[in-house]
């Protein structure tokens, strides 16, 4: 799955017409984050679709790529490349490293403990308004707070972009991580999501001691 993320990671410009196709996109939205909805996109065109031209692969019953990904609002030759850099990796870790990376087992959480030990430099924590504290009776968090953050490091105010699945979100998760920081008006993080902060002891004890 990690493989699989960095790919996808790489191939940048998954979505096509994002602000314009969000519908679309909704169906591979994870509320987990951004990183888990590529590899829901990525694990739903393996399985719906036909990317080879090869009579021995070739299913009758998937979907043509090319079809698939302009039904689904995915840069095609994006995606192209996310598969062609992932069997690259693949070959590199089994071959070179000898690691074992067939395994069929999904586990979610281990998934987010290993994306917090890659992006554990990429921290953000939710910044709790004084407004917020007055109201937590409610259970709910103002629309306004909910998606401001200050990193970890450098202690920069930061907003969730609004083409991060995680934007909007209510609850908003206390703590996340990361893949880049976009400054325009304002400084956004993309490639958000959410992690327990808990494990950044774990994976970085002499960083976060």
């Amino acid at each position: 799955d990690i493989l699989t993320v960095v790919s996808m990671l790489s191939a940048e410009n998954i979505y096509y017409r994002q602000r314009e196709n969000g519908a679309a996109l909704a169906r591979f939205a994870s509320h987990e984050g951004d990183l888990p909805t590529l590899l829901t996109i990525y694990n739903s065109w393996q399985a719906e679709a036909s990317y080879t031209n090869s009579k021995k692969t070739k299913n009758k019953f998937r979907i043509p790529h090319s079809e698939w990904c302009v039904r689904n609002c995915i840069n095609g030759r994006a995606l192209a490349r996310a598969f062609d850099v992932r069997k690259q990796l693949k070959e590199i870790c089994r071959n070179s490293l000898g690691l074992d990376v067939d395994s069929s087992s999904v586990d979610r959480e281990n998934f987010h403990r290993a994306v917090c030990a890659g992006l554990f430099l990429q921290v953000a924590t939710r910044i709790v308004s004084s407004a917020e504290i007055n109201s937590s009776s409610s259970g709910r968090i103002s629309s306004s707070t909910r998606g401001l953050y200050k990193t970890k490091i450098g202690g920069k105010e930061v907003s969730i972009h609004p083409t991060s699945a995680m934007f909007g979100r209510n609850p908003a998760p206390k703590t996340v991580v990361y893949t880049e920081l976009l400054t325009t008006k304002k400084t956004y993080i993309r490639g958000v999501t959410q992690i327990r902060e808990d494990w950044l002891m774990e994976v970085a004890p002499n960083f976060f001691q």
